[in-house]
């Protein structure tokens, strides 16, 4: 029941675990995105608002001076208009009293027409016309139709005005030269105001719709005038404005490209901006996610000692229990049956045979003990200057008749003066496993290296010998404790010389140098500078 009691509790935490740190990376750097995304467009909404407003006090201000234009022009005509007006109108009543004094012939009316400044002039009378210059002519024919006001010929150049005849029927219409007039209207008249508007900076072009008063005051100030964007027919954009000018309306266009220059502004400053939100967010992240990895791999780590230390407290635990329990009957045993191979003389062969082999039962079962215990004791190295190339060589010399038997070759090369700092019998107890297990891995033969190198304050033992079974991909599980592939063995001398030469502040690894055989490489500090704390 407690073990199904923990089992949901795991399943609770787990089902309680939270979410990944990358989606709280995203969930900010999707925030940020949003922030400078709305910075964007309030910025290009100022902008164009700002640029609205200046457009339309532009256009304000050029809606003003088409109207002072205008008003000028208009008051220029008229002021024109009433002394052509009275200049004509007194020289055709001054021209019908003479003609009705004495009656003009073609002649004389010709030469007063030359004195008084006109173009010409044309008496109708009942009984007949007379006209001075003869030779004057005009596309539109002269009558007693418009009388009073001024008559425009433009292509003959001309101003008419006509009065009725003061006796009798007929009337008296007389020109003047309009070409001086028209040079005049043309500079003060408003298509010069709104050519001279069209010229300006920014203005594209300027219309005005409807007919224009001649009464023009000035205009109320009714706000700013309203302005649309647009393309004109090349591409560009426009901003369109329209204002009442002398009760016609002003249609502007003025060029936006200060505002398109903006846009493209604002728009390289958020991608830069983007670009460097994303870098800096990328590597921020980076940083992070590395930095949340070496704490994770930090918090397994210690997990995974504190639990190698559970482990090791529950073995030695055990190993105790089992010293206590086992070892000691294990050792009566053992001498009771070497008593009785030596006293019973009334045993067979087979009976002796049967006693020997129970006798090494009994002393594997006490290695097992004896490995447990060594496995389970705390590690305390006794620290001193070592030279490894000596100690290889004295174990070497020991495991030499089995290499001979076992007909392996043997290739060793070892740098001389080869110092290491640690405890020289734990390190005896590491050469013993690595030696033992490679030859037991080799019984058919083979060839067995051994090197020694010193980099920095590190020297380097590797040992590459025949006989590996087990995959690339499992190779590392020989490491661990009561794992095993011989049929005779506890698994624990690997785990032992790993565990010895962790308290050494050393490394101890393994791979696979080509099929079949196994490479184990133990790096050990030189100094006692290349130290390093080991953790408990």
């Amino acid at each position: 029941m407690a073990d199904s009691g923990a089992a949901r509790v795991d399943v609770d935490w787990e089902s309680r675990r939270l979410p990944p740190p990358w989606l709280g990376h995203l969930l900010v750097f999707g925030l940020l995105f949003a922030l400078v995304l709305g910075w964007f467009f309030v910025q290009t909404r100022q902008a164009e608002r700002a640029f609205q407003d200046d457009a339309g006090e532009h256009a304000r201000l050029l809606a003003d001076a088409v109207i002072l234009h205008a008003r000028g022009a208009l008051l220029a005509e008229d002021v024109m208009s009433r002394i052509l007006t009275r200049f004509l109108g007194q020289s055709a009543r001054f021209a019908d009293y003479l003609d009705g004094i004495a009656p003009f012939r073609t002649d004389e009316l010709t030469a007063f027409a030359a004195e008084a400044g006109l173009s010409v002039i044309h008496i109708r009378r009942a009984e007949g016309t007379v006209q001075g210059p003869s030779d004057w002519t005009s596309a539109e024919s002269l009558d007693c139709a418009r009388l009073e006001r001024l008559i425009r010929l433009p292509e003959a150049h001309t101003i008419l005005f006509g009065v009725a005849a003061s006796q009798g029927e007929g009337c008296v219409l007389v020109g003047l030269d309009s070409r001086h007039t028209e040079a005049l209207e043309s500079a003060v008249g408003l298509p010069r105001a709104l050519a001279s508007v069209a010229d300006l900076p920014g203005v594209i072009s300027v219309r005005l719709l409807g007919e224009t008063r001649v009464d023009i005051t000035p205009r109320q100030d009714a706000g700013l005038p309203k302005i649309t964007l647009g393309h004109a027919t090349d591409g560009r954009l426009v901003a369109q404005a329209s204002a009442p000018v002398a009760g016609a309306e002003l249609r502007l266009e003025l060029d936006a490209s200060p505002l398109q220059r903006m846009r493209a502004r604002l728009w390289w400053e958020f991608l830069v901006f983007v670009l460097a939100l994303v870098l800096t967010g990328s590597a921020g992240t980076w940083v992070l996610y590395r930095h949340q990895r070496a704490h994770e791999r930090q918090r397994l780590g210690y997990e995974r000692r504190l639990s190698r230390q559970r482990e090791e407290a529950g073995l030695g635990r055990a190993a105790a229990a089992i010293a206590h329990e086992i070892r000691n009957p294990l050792n009566a045993m053992a001498m009771g049956l070497q008593r009785l191979q030596m006293e019973a003389d009334e045993l067979t062969s087979e009976h002796r045979r049967l006693l020997e082999l129970v006798r090494e039962a009994v002393q594997r079962t006490n290695g097992t003990v004896t490995g447990l215990l060594d496995y389970a004791r705390p590690i305390q190295p006794r620290r001193a200057s070592i030279a490894l190339d000596a100690l290889i060589v004295d174990q070497l010399s020991l495991y030499a008749p089995a290499i001979t038997k076992a007909r392996i070759a043997l290739e060793p090369s070892l740098s001389p003066g080869s110092q290491v700092f640690g405890d020289p019998d734990l390190l005896r107890q590491v050469l013993d496993n690595l030696l033992r297990n490679a030859l037991e891995a080799s019984p058919a033969g083979g060839v067995l290296r051994i090197g020694l190198t010193r980099v920095e304050d590190e020297t380097s033992l590797t040992l590459e010998n025949d006989g590996l079974e087990l995959p690339a991909s499992e190779v590392e599980r020989i490491l661990e404790p009561w794992f095993t592939t011989k049929t005779l063995g506890t698994g624990l001398g690997l785990a032992i010389s790993q565990r010895i030469v962790s308290a050494h502040s050393g490394r101890l690894l393994l791979r696979v140098s080509r099929p079949g055989r196994l490479c184990v490489t133990v790096v050990l500090p030189a100094r006692p500078s290349a130290i390093k704390p080991h953790p408990a």
